[in-house]
């Protein structure tokens, strides 16, 4: 199955021509960030309680809102 990138469907948005570098630093971020966690395995406890508190906090304060909403 081909895709013709250049060209695109009517009405489909262009491949924005930026998206190989940004690709290319998002992923050497991704690998430098790999390899710190490697080395300091106390960074990936404290990053993973950290996405649960917040987690836990949007669950919360959703629950409130919908209190609030419900009366």
């Amino acid at each position: 199955m081909d895709f013709k990138l250049k060209g695109g469907l009517p009405g489909m948005p262009q491949i924005p021509t930026q998206l190989p570098t940004l690709l290319f630093v998002l992923g050497s971020c991704a690998i430098g960030f790999g390899l710190l966690l490697i080395f300091n395995e106390w960074l990936l406890r404290w990053l993973v309680a950290g996405v649960f508190l917040v987690l836990g906090a949007v669950l919360l304060l959703t629950g409130l809102r919908a209190k609030k909403f419900l009366g």
